[in-house]
């Protein structure tokens, strides 16, 4: 019995305790809580000191960046990539069409034009080593070295995945028209097009065909009882009326055949005249 009170001793002390400790956060909460009210809080970033000049080592990687106009398109950046997520397309003049590319800042001519170029730093592993093939140097992790480039960007989270997706190209829809690459823009619109689809599930949406839709077919009837013969007056052309209308039916042949059986039958014999055989059409 004794232990039974004491069992309900503990349980009421160990409830005081853990409430009391509750109650003394929620009072303290600025001094206790250890959780930040992101992004409204932040911690501030701590120096980094591993023993090289910041001027002559790169070690601060917080993503990559791209001087698009200096880029002549030598996708040297993408083979790099281990993990595949630089995506460059590159155009280059038709013949005979008199396209400026225009030029680097290092004075490089430019031989095509850089109509994609886009990295995913969500799958971007900061190995760095797409930096270093870049003969124009447009591409670069910021920050470190790069710092007088591009403020350095520790923090570029997005509330969707694809947000991380970075595109650079600055090339408009009127260039690749007149540079004579009609093709790529409408394959690219198809792509969107697709895409579009895809998030608002349509799906592949049916394909709306001109040619005239084909008339339903006749249903067939088979309603017609022996006795519908009845219109026909003369014996000698009633009986063997009768025995082809019967001879259809158990075949399970409709009414249109039936009666064109039995007309095709007592055509032949005397006493048949066009206006029985309009009799018999108009039971159908």
């Amino acid at each position: 019995m004794s232990q039974y009170f004491i069992n309900i001793y503990d349980a009421v002390k160990t409830m005081i305790s853990g409430m009391s400790l509750t109650l003394e956060h929620l009072r303290k909460k600025k001094d206790l809580v250890a959780t930040l009210q992101y992004p409204n809080e932040k911690w501030p970033q701590p120096e980094r000191h591993i023993g090289f000049d910041h001027k002559d080592y790169n070690v601060i990687r917080s993503r990559l960046h791209v001087d698009i106009d200096d880029c002549i398109g030598c996708m040297q950046c993408e083979r790099a990539c281990p993990v595949d997520c630089i995506k460059i397309d590159t155009i280059k003049p038709g013949k005979g069409i008199d396209f400026d590319c225009g030029e680097t800042s290092n004075d490089t001519r430019k031989k095509m034009i850089v109509p994609r170029f886009t990295i995913d730093m969500s799958e971007c592993m900061y190995c760095n080593l797409c930096v270093y093939p870049c003969p124009e140097e447009c591409i670069y992790m910021v920050g470190g070295p790069n710092e007088p480039k591009h403020d350095i960007d520790y923090e570029y989270s997005k509330y969707v995945k694809h947000d991380l997706v970075f595109e650079f190209s600055n090339v408009t829809d009127q260039q690749i028209v007149d540079i004579g690459a009609q093709s790529y823009l409408d394959e690219r619109n198809s792509k969107i097009d697709k895409i579009n689809q895809g998030v608002n599930l349509k799906g592949n949406e049916p394909q709306v065909s001109s040619a005239p839709t084909p008339a339903a077919p006749v249903q067939a009837s088979d309603t017609l009882e022996i006795k519908c013969l009845d219109i026909i007056e003369d014996k000698m052309l009633k009986t063997p009326a009768k025995k082809v209308f019967f001879k259809s039916k158990r075949a399970g042949e409709d009414d249109i055949i039936k009666i064109d059986k039995v007309i095709a039958e007592i055509s032949k014999l005397d006493g048949y005249s066009p206006e029985l055989e309009q009799k018999l059409k108009d039971l159908l």
